[in-house]
């Protein structure tokens, strides 16, 4: 059995196969109980196979959490009590149960490498993607990740699972950016569809942040997507087709290359103008 195969995120997943990644026992166990798709039999089953199979470990004693000596007498305690609730579990399709109040896999903090860098636009396999009606949800652009040799020192103690955050710039569902945090770094995956709207101001900030274009262009392209995106899809919304049409919003004809020649030259003296205006006032 390769533990490795119960990583929720498939790009995580295969940069662990690449690299040949070795998880210790108390990894191993902590993929098996964050796996969304296995059953709790299957669950179960790992974490036998777990014990039967992978050196014993001391778990580390967590601020939350009764000191164990032994990985193994604790998978031992979870499998007894699925044994003796199996029947009440299956029948119920799962019931919530800790073997203390203060024993819980979800008081684990675990180290694992990933292949992503800053600038990716990567998104949590739980979530849908273009959701950002709700706080850290959708795709977002990628800043640093808690998985360094100073956030090991720092949580391997004290922390749990929802402080293996990625953290980034996530946007709101008018197109406003936001710094944020999502925990669980181990669902991320890079996201590789299409963009629409207000969407592909995430393009412009990820190239920022690679210090592929400037601040400028950056804000010229949050400008325009969220002012074209406000024009589509926002104002049809507030306004009736008839006032829009009062307004000279609907059926607007497209520019002839006349026309486009002379809007161009006329941002070209209004530019000029303005030179010579500072260039005076100077």
């Amino acid at each position: 059995m390769n533990v490795l195969s119960y990583v929720n995120s498939k790009d995580i997943r295969q940069y662990l196969y690449d690299i040949n990644y070795q998880c210790n026992t108390i990894q191993a166990a902590w993929l098996v109980y964050q796996n969304i798709k296995m059953s709790m039999d299957e669950k179960y089953k790992a974490y036998r196979w777990i014990v039967d199979n992978m050196s014993d470990l001391p778990m580390p004693k967590y601020r939350h959490l009764i000191k164990h000596d032994s990985i193994h007498e604790y998978l031992n305690q979870n499998i007894e009590f699925f044994e003796k609730h199996k029947a009440k579990i299956e029948d119920k399709g799962g019931i919530d149960y800790h073997i203390t109040d203060e024993e819980d896999f979800d008081y684990l903090w675990c180290y694992f490498p990933t292949p992503f860098k800053k600038g990716d636009i990567v998104c949590s396999c739980l979530n849908y993607p273009h959701n950002h009606s709700d706080l850290c949800t959708g795709m977002f652009v990628l800043d640093e990740i808690n998985n360094t040799a100073e956030d090991y020192k720092r949580y391997m103690y004290c922390g749990k699972h929802i402080d293996m955050n990625a953290y980034g710039w996530f946007q709101d569902l008018d197109g406003t950016i936001y710094y944020e945090n999502m925990s669980n770094y181990m669902n991320l995956e890079r996201y590789t569809g299409e963009l629409y709207g207000q969407e592909r101001i995430l393009i412009a900030v990820s190239n920022f942040v690679q210090d592929n274009i400037g601040f400028e262009l950056l804000l010229q392209s949050q400008r325009t997507l969220m002012m074209r995106d406000y024009g589509e899809n926002w104002m049809p919304k507030i306004y009736t087709n008839a006032g829009m049409k009062l307004a000279g919003l609907t059926d607007l004809p497209k520019l002839t290359k006349a026309q486009k020649k002379a809007n161009n030259l006329r941002r070209k003296k209004f530019a000029i103008h303005n030179l010579l205006k500072n260039d005076f006032i100077e």
